[in-house]
């Protein structure tokens, strides 16, 4: 390969085109990415971090450097790509070196337009091919990446997983940092993210997991984790834990539970957990203690049938009983659920709203998705139900489906409703889930913690759908009802038959006059101001 001088580094990353059901606030970085630039800046090379929202995104700007580091997650793509795409025509001297899940799952989406793809974790990778650009080394000795040689695509195969390094995600590093972290009645509004393990020893179909960390499950450093903690607490001391589950190796978990307890922090911790930690009281009074304040549960489904079609080894009984459990030990449960499966229906909109409230959870909601493509295997969403099965065939350049790829959008034809119905009831339970009545009885809960997380997270939920029901009605809704036109019956049942005779489909309108707007912003702070007086007071009696 020829050889390139790098001197410095510049980390980018977009947000999604329409904003997403999960998305937490402006300065909320990918973990991994953050990572990466600080693990290259403490190899010495100099690196700038930008994030959009945050810092300025000016072309110039971010092509000032000797390389360009992007993660494309699939909603934002079709930025990346061009940005990605003006920078090989514009500065062609600059490699672009792209990873994250869509060049895991789909790298050929991005090598028309970079100089290498990453498909693996890129801890040990990126220093590698930063080192063989800057020595004019083969990409052909690297694991893990995908390139084109001479117009011909190249995939070479995975090396083993690394070990978790001990860097320490650097958040000073993102450019307009300052600017962008203010700090409220002593609050902060950053949210710092934490990693404490990689993988997941389950394989619950829908999820990703499995295969961006190679099927494997490894821990950091217990040392590591609390000297990442210690060194980010004066940003915020609210940590979301980015593992898929926390606490899979029993052991470790525990240890690393009662250091967090013996050292004393003053921390506190947003997890994703199984419903079988409900089971194990000594770790939930352990979690508790530690400073756990919510435990982010995959309960998916009501149904048992659905639940074993996605591989959860769960039914929604036993997720129930370790809810109530979870909740004895003070800890708040967000529930996520998945909606389009073949058993939904309309009908299960209500007794889903039903089982939210009854149990005072937080809701995150995402419509169904499918990412494997093997049909010899058993799969959620046949390919033939899928709408990116028919899009090539009506335009094959055209990539503006990737910009729905949220969660938050139908991306194919349900068994037992529409594609519109799917989409409406989407809002519809977000709407009845966040009722204003549901936010406000957090408002004036003893616990401060439950009080500004209840409030401020119910209303940002509230206000990202609004904004996302908003945009779907304007554009995205008459497309679904043109394309579903003819395919089902009068009970809206899917006449699958019909789908042999169904050649292509016409890509979903382009997404260029999506607006976040700041809807509920006022009633957010109203509802904020009992817990504020009550956090003042409680400083001043301790003063």
């Amino acid at each position: 390969m020829k050889k390139t001088i790098i001197r410095s580094i510049n980390f980018i990353e977009f947000n999604a085109r329409i904003n997403t059901l999960g998305s937490l606030g402006p300065l909320f970085p990918k973990y991994g990415s953050l990572l990466l630039a600080s693990r290259m800046r403490d190899l010495g090379y100099p690196v700038r971090y930008f994030l959009e929202g945050i810092s300025s995104m000016d072309f110039d700007t971010l092509t000032d450097a000797d390389c360009l580091c992007l993660s494309v997650f699939a909603p934002a793509l079709n930025k990346v790509r061009a940005l990605a795409r003006r920078a090989r025509q514009e500065k062609p001297s600059i490699p672009v070196i792209l990873g994250g899940p869509q060049v895991c799952f789909f790298p050929d989406t991005v090598l028309d337009c970079c100089t290498c793809a990453v498909r693996c974790e890129g801890d040990e990778v990126l220093p590698r091919l930063v080192e063989c650009l800057n020595g004019g080394g083969d990409f052909r000795e690297l694991p893990g990446i995908s390139f084109r040689d001479n117009g011909k695509v190249v995939h070479t195969p995975e090396g083993p997983p690394p070990e978790i390094p001990a860097t320490i995600p650097d958040i000073t590093l993102i450019e307009g940092y300052e600017r962008a972290a203010p700090r409220i009645m002593g609050r902060s509004v950053i949210i710092n993210t934490l990693q404490t393990t990689r993988g997941c020893r389950f394989r619950c179909k829908f999820c990703p997991t499995h295969k961006l960390f190679q099927g494997t499950y490894r821990s950091r450093s217990i040392d590591d984790v609390v000297a990442d903690i210690r060194k980010r607490l004066p940003y915020d001391e609210q940590f979301f834990v980015v593992d898929n589950d926390f606490c899979s190796d029993r052991r470790k978990s525990k240890a690393l539970l009662q250091r967090l307890v013996e050292e004393n922090l003053g921390a506190r911790f947003i997890i994703f957990e199984r419903h079988e930690i409900g089971r194990d009281e000594e770790m939930l009074k352990l979690l508790a203690r530690a400073g756990v304040k919510v435990v982010i549960v995959g309960v998916e489904s009501l149904s048992d049938k659905s639940l074993e079609a996605f591989n959860k080894k769960q039914t929604a009984e036993e997720v129930l009983k370790s809810i109530r459990n979870i909740q004895a030990q003070g800890m708040r449960v967000l529930s996520t659920f998945v909606l389009g499966y073949d058993e939904d229906t309309p009908a299960e909109a209500e007794r889903l709203i039903g089982f939210v409230r009854d149990n005072r959870l937080v809701l995150n909601l995402f419509i169904l998705h499918d990412l494997e493509h093997d049909e010899t295997k058993d799969l959620l969403i046949p390919l033939r139900r899928r709408f990116m099965t028919y899009y090539g065939n009506a335009d094959p350049d055209n990539m503006n489906f990737w910009d729905y790829m949220t969660g938050s959008f139908v991306t194919y034809f349900p068994k037992r409703m529409k594609p519109s119905t799917l989409q409406r009831l989407l809002f519809h339970i977000n709407d009845r889930a966040y009722s204003h009545g549901s936010i406000l009885k957090d408002a004036f809960s003893p616990n401060l913690f439950r009080s500004f997380f209840g409030v401020s997270f119910g209303y940002r939920m509230k206000r990202i759908n609004r904004n996302l029901s908003r945009y779907a009605e304007k554009h995205y809704l008459d497309y679904l009802k043109r394309i579903e036109e003819g395919l089902y019956d009068e009970k809206e049942e899917l006449i699958e038959e019909k789908l042999s005779d169904l050649a292509e489909l016409p890509a979903p309108p382009a997404v260029v006059d999506y607006e976040e707007r700041p809807f509920y912003d006022l009633h957010t702070r109203l509802a904020l101001l009992p817990a504020f007086l009550r956090f003042t007071l409680a400083k001043v009696g301790r003063g």
